[in-house]
């Protein structure tokens, strides 16, 4: 185990990318505090899982973490019940698909503080607790999407922008405290609520993605892991891509070279 006897909090881990990455960090021996919003017998579901499987300490905290005042609360929750933080995982975000004239202040005030906001936030009050025990890791869940535009989706693009240099600000001003923070950017990824939001999902994703198929949960949480163990231990203020290689295609009509294959 690479992470025996760590102390973890994951935002958003009642379901996909968060309750992998919960999974996965317990697997690995991490003690983890799984946060929710809405979805309570998800984050039940977690919990189960971790204490059956893996043995490790579980707890579920509802908060909503465009807060202030709740992201506090689930940092003190974290120290009450493990007495330390060692790993944050910024996880937690939603994306509202709406045209750009029809975007109000609410659409986007609940988009930044949500995915953006929060992210700050939380690691700044768990980057405290972190300096008490001699450091920490703290990996922000981004997106493809912080890679350039995509439809109706203004707010969104403009939170995981933004996640990418507040992970370079973070990971340069924590790095005398012994704390490395870098970003994991998944692409498109087989999530439940990826097939609500599409009705063709995946189907006319994939002829944009190299790789030819869609990413798994699992997929993006073991690079999570990585960054979270001594294995990285000299890598800081990176944004890295799960992607299956589509941020490196550029769309364009078929040659008759590739139309004949």
């Amino acid at each position: 185990m690479r992470l025996k006897g760590k102390a973890a909090i994951v935002t958003g881990a009642s379901k996909g990318i968060g309750s992998e990455i919960a999974r996965q960090l317990a697997g690995e021996g991490c003690d983890v505090l799984v946060n929710y919003n809405t979805d309570m017998e998800g984050a039940k579901k977690v919990k189960s899982f971790i204490e059956k499987k893996t043995g490790r300490r579980a707890e579920i905290f509802k908060a909503d973490i465009s807060r202030f005042e709740e992201i506090k609360a689930m940092v003190e929750k974290a120290i009450d019940c493990f007495s330390k933080i060692d790993i944050l995982i910024n996880n937690a975000g939603i994306a509202l698909w709406t045209p750009v004239f029809d975007i109000t202040e609410e659409i986007w005030d609940r988009t930044l503080d949500t995915n953006l906001k929060s992210a700050f936030f939380a690691s700044q009050l768990a980057a405290k607790e972190m300096v008490k025990t001699g450091g920490g890791v703290i990996v922000n869940i981004s997106s493809l999407a912080a890679n350039g535009s995509m439809d109706c989706l203004i707010p969104y693009v403009s939170s995981k922008g933004g996640m990418t240099l507040l992970t370079k600000g973070l990971a340069v001003e924590l790095a005398p405290y012994n704390i490395r923070v870098n970003t994991i950017a998944p692409g498109t990824i087989d999530i439940e609520r990826n097939r609500k939001t599409d009705p063709k999902y995946p189907d006319d994703w994939i002829p944009f993605i190299p790789l030819g198929r869609v990413g798994t949960v699992e997929e993006v949480a073991k690079p999570v892991i990585f960054l979270c163990c001594e294995d990285s231990s000299y890598i800081t203020g990176q944004n890295i891509f799960v992607s299956g290689g589509e941020t490196d295609y550029v769309p364009m009509p078929r040659s008759e070279f590739a139309r004949k294959k």
